[in-house]
């Protein structure tokens, strides 16, 4: 066994990261743990989060007088839990990458990462989560896992209790018979050599610096309700601080719009559930207009394979047109038309036009003609959507337009998808009216 040292062989996220950088109302308000030592990464937590008290604090609080436990009541009041002042009552949890079990003492986080690596050598376990958990996607390193939170309680107890440290909103914690949660993983090429690319630095060599760590790490997840009267395709979903602004988020969030099936036969077309937080609304409203750009600029098929322009052989004088409706785009994108409405208008790529033909309507009161202006019945208000503006708008917010997950990664069912003969579209300035 490797010798335990102290917390200097972790990677010390530097000053100046993002992640560092919240602001002191969000470090410091509300938070009962400190730190967190996740792998060989140490990193400062967001929120509070409802860690039994009776571990978090150790030994030596074991028979503490007055012990105050943390509670769900404590969660909604938003209740500052603290020993010393500002002081968050736990300075450092230890918690594991492959069960995120949890423990505020050094040495035993050891002892149980030499568990783990005696499991693996004797082949009992050969994936990074849990035995029953199977591969819904698998594209270049990435794997994302469905987990069934009633099989496995507690790893998905221990999983929504370490993302609540970084998740503002969010009440299911120890409930989990309700739920699928999905693992995000990455596995490095055998012959890549760990890198940590300026986040954090590595120091002297020990058991947290071992194979067991670099070979496969959980990156973030999202869970889903089995059962959402609401449709919703997306419970809570989180990247790890350490692993954020790489655009894994994305991939989560097209990952779970395929998972809702909305495209088969008898599909339900749903979102995330909401209220979305401030940083959740952001995220998906980046998601949902990326995947409308995608979708528009023929980057991408609908459910029946159909792109939304199709390559002409000649250029016309007036460029050609096709209209749909906020719910067309909704049903070949998958999205809700709130969600749609709520991307065109985000992307500001929208052109409106108003009726011009107008009808004169003559009513007789009493014998008395009176004329008014009324549009015709059919006439509305229409929005031209343009090929040229989508280009700018993706040259301007740094848009890949290409698509974040690989319909090839998608594995079981949920490779039924057949989109040959699929084709890259030429930009033709075509324009589509909405």
């Amino acid at each position: 066994m490797p010798p335990a040292v102290g917390v200097e062989a972790t990677s010390v996220l530097q000053e100046g990261s993002p992640h560092r950088a919240r602001r002191a109302s969000l470090r410091v308000l509300n938070r009962n743990i400190g730190q967190v030592v996740f792998g060989d990464l140490l990193f400062d937590t967001w929120y509070y989060s409802p860690y039994p008290d009776n571990i978090i604090l150790g030994p030596e609080h074991q028979h503490a007088p007055h012990k105050h436990t943390g509670t769900a009541a404590d969660l909604r009041n938003a209740s500052v839990h603290t020993l010393n002042g500002d002081q968050p009552q736990c300075r450092r949890l230890y918690v594991c990458t492959f069960c995120f079990r949890y423990t505020p003492v050094e040495h035993d986080f050891m002892q149980h990462l030499q568990h783990h690596r005696n499991r693996r050598e004797q082949g009992l376990e050969t994936q990074p989560v849990p035995e029953s958990a199977f591969k819904v996607y698998e594209w270049e390193g990435h794997t994302v896992w469905e987990i069934d939170g009633e099989k496995e309680k507690l790893y998905c107890q221990n999983l929504s209790l370490f993302g609540k440290l970084f998740l503002e909103q969010k009440s299911v914690f120890f409930d989990t018979g309700g739920f699928k949660y999905y693992a995000l993983t990455y596995t490095k090429p055998a012959s890549n050599t760990p890198v940590t690319k300026g986040r954090g630095r590595k120091r002297s060599s020990s058991v947290l610096e071992d194979d067991i760590f670099h070979e496969t790490q959980v990156l973030g997840f999202f869970s889903k309700e089995n059962l959402s009267w609401d449709a919703n395709n997306l419970a809570c979903i989180l990247i790890f601080p350490p692993f954020q602004h790489r655009q894994l988020g994305q991939l989560l969030m097209a990952v779970s719009y395929k998972l809702s099936g909305w495209e088969w036969e008898g599909g339900i077309i749903g979102g995330p559930e909401k209220p979305l937080s401030a940083m959740g609304r952001r995220s998906y409203l980046r998601f949902w207009s990326e995947r409308i750009a995608r979708f528009f600029m023929g980057q991408s098929a609908d459910a029946d394979g159909k792109r939304v322009f199709h390559k002409t052989r000649k250029r016309t004088v007036n460029p050609r047109k096709e209209e749909m409706t906020v719910k067309d785009i909704g049903n070949r994108t998958g999205m809700l038309p709130e969600d749609v409405v709520a991307a065109l208008t985000e992307m500001g790529i929208c052109k409106v036009i108003m009726p011009k033909r107008k009808r004169k309507v003559s009513n007789e009161i009493n014998g008395l003609a009176s004329h008014a202006d009324q549009p015709e019945p059919e006439e509305l208000a229409t929005m031209i959507v343009e090929r040229s503006q989508i280009l700018q708008w993706a040259e301007k917010n740094g848009v890949d337009l290409t698509s974040p997950v690989r319909e090839e990664g998608f594995l079981g069912e949920w490779a039924l998808s057949d989109l040959e003969g699929s084709e890259v579209i030429e930009d033709s300035g075509d324009a589509s009216s909405v």
